[in-house]
């Protein structure tokens, strides 16, 4: 979180770091399907249990996994996702 405007100054008046916890966001379409917008975390992040902005919540948290015999990648994750049908 910016800590050098209106965001940073309301963390420090209310005693809180501007950090967040490593994340990857979402957003995941499907024709026939509601959209999702979401964000995951790396359940071994620094600040998982202090996010400045209280977005983690439980089945948000994931466990990346080293990746064998790809040079070019060092971690993979396997996650679900379950869509609603649309409207």
């Amino acid at each position: 979180v910016p800590d050098d405007g209106p965001a940073g100054k309301l963390l420090g008046l209310l005693h809180r770091h501007p950090c967040r916890p490593a994340h990857i966001h979402l957003i995941v379409q499907s024709e026939g399907f509601k959209s999702v917008t979401t964000q995951i975390f790396d359940e071994d992040s620094k600040y998982l249990d202090d996010d400045s902005v209280f977005a983690v919540k439980d089945g948000l948290t994931v466990k990346f996994t080293p990746r064998k015999g790809d040079p070019k990648a060092k971690l993979e994750l396997e996650y679900n996702i379950k869509l609603a049908s649309g409207e």
